[in-house]
């Protein structure tokens, strides 16, 4: 799928900023792929949208080797567990009726049962029996008519879509009238990017992403889709030791000497954080 323009705001204006090989799992694409740059909003996006990530039966058994309960519950969980617990410092999820998009095995809605609250999953049908042992299940959001939710999740999807103001949308149709909806994106402009330069891109850009997202490129898409933010945060995945240790090596890393004390290495990421220079954001937003 051929993007002429911005899928965001229109605009036509846009620079190339990446005309080289992407990452594609643990290997890299055979031609070169355009990745541009919107003039308008800020946002980074690829000139060929890739329909097939919206597929997790696809997705997953591409991008993390498999898509069984088993491969999410060891590759995904612990991940995704650490995003839910930052999120719970900046809003409370207690008593709350809870649906999480792009769900997996459950691994966020079995943390949040334990809290009484109402929770529900959607994704592709192949975790449909899995999410319905301990709650409700959705295949499709834009077939969710009858029900409204205090709080929705979006942790890892937005940034695999193809019409993300569709996506966000359909979101807010769904969204009781107070509730708030939660993105966790990944952050373009982070640390890493302002250090390693075109050492980062290379590993960052990838097949599995059809946008890239920074600060200005988000605050646009929200105040086009009439959301409020409520709050707004940088999540640095990844700690002080990883950083030092990809600005040494020049490539992306799974295991690194430990150097820095919990001391200091708490102080880096609360400066990454506040400053949005972290590798991503977390969006918390209502309806206007």
């Amino acid at each position: 799928m051929k993007i002429s323009k911005c899928k965001i705001c229109d605009s036509k204006n846009r620079g190339t900023i990446w005309f080289d090989k992407i990452r594609v799992g643990k290997k890299f694409s055979k031609n070169k792929v355009k990745i541009f740059h919107c003039e308008n909003c800020k946002v980074r996006y690829k000139e060929n949208f890739d329909k097939r990530l919206n597929n997790n039966k696809i997705f997953r058994k591409i991008y993390d080797g498999a898509n069984t309960i088993s491969k999410y519950k060891n590759f995904n969980e612990p991940r995704e567990i650490n995003k839910i617990k930052f999120i719970e410092r900046f809003i409370n999820l207690e008593k709350k009726s809870i649906l999480e998009t792009n769900c997996g095995a459950a691994s966020i809605l079995d943390y949040l049962k334990k809290k009484r609250c109402v929770t529900a999953g959607q994704d592709h049908i192949i975790y449909r029996n899995h999410i319905m042992k301990n709650h409700i299940y959705h295949e499709d959001i834009d077939k969710i008519k009858d029900k409204k939710y205090d709080i929705i999740l979006s942790l890892a999807e937005i940034e695999h879509t193809v019409d993300v103001i569709s996506f966000v949308n359909s979101l807010k149709k769904i969204l009781a009238k107070n509730g708030k909806l939660v993105f966790r994106i990944p952050n373009y402009e982070n640390l890493y990017y302002y250090m390693l330069g075109y050492n980062f891109q290379k590993y960052d850009f990838r097949s599995s992403h059809n946008f890239y997202f920074c600060e200005k490129s988000l605050d646009y898409l929200f105040k086009k889709t009439n959301m409020k933010i409520i709050s707004k945060q940088g999540f640095n995945e990844y700690d002080i030791d990883h950083f030092f240790c990809y600005l040494k090596t020049k490539k992306r890393v799974k295991t690194y000497k430990k150097i820095f004390n919990k001391r200091l290495n708490k102080l880096f990421l609360e400066n990454i954080n506040n400053f949005k220079l972290s590798t991503s954001l977390i969006y918390i937003l209502s309806k206007n």
